[in-house]
């Protein structure tokens, strides 16, 4: 190991030392509340986290719910509840509206289309999900990356939308 890796292992791991203090502290922190179990708590400490790392990391949720006295359980099902919590690191959140007019006009296709463009990509570079309405009926079928929009999208266009990413 030259002296430039040993120096950027040397920075990589005092980076891992840090987020994990300031791990400690968050739930410290979040864990030592009146309100410890309260629902808003949990949230919040689950932001924070998540702001920490990017995404909440599934090995410190046992911890997690430990200091606040609550089931891990529990802080799995706030996470599946609330969207904008991350289960894993991923790079950006593709969602392809399954709403009745979008289905009517070719939503499976570009879902489908989706997938096919994802799969040669990195792993982890997206998330994709569906949801049953994106309030834009009107330019079906729809499609989102992150909080970008793109309606009247059609299969042979996904590739192209999704390279912008």
């Amino acid at each position: 190991m030259n002296d430039m890796d040993r120096n950027e292992f040397r920075m990589q791991m005092e980076e891992e030392e840090q987020k994990e203090r300031q791990w400690q502290e968050i739930v410290d922190y979040y864990g030592g509340q009146k309100d410890a179990k309260s629902q808003d708590n949990i949230v919040e400490m689950l932001r924070e986290v998540q702001e920490l790392y990017g995404y909440i990391p599934s090995e410190k949720t046992g911890a997690m719910a430990d200091a606040l006295g609550v089931k891990q359980t529990l802080l799995l099902q706030l996470i599946k509840l609330y969207p904008s919590f991350k289960k894993a690191p991923y790079g950006h959140c593709i969602t392809v509206c399954t709403g009745a007019r979008c289905g009517s006009k070719g939503s499976a296709e570009v879902f489908e289309a989706v997938l096919k463009a994802v799969e040669t990509r990195e792993s982890g570079a997206f998330k994709i999900m569906m949801k049953e309405c994106l309030k834009q009926c009107k330019t079906a079928p729809n499609l989102m990356v992150d909080s970008d929009s793109y309606g009247h999208v059609r299969p042979e266009e996904v590739a192209a939308i999704l390279s912008k990413y």
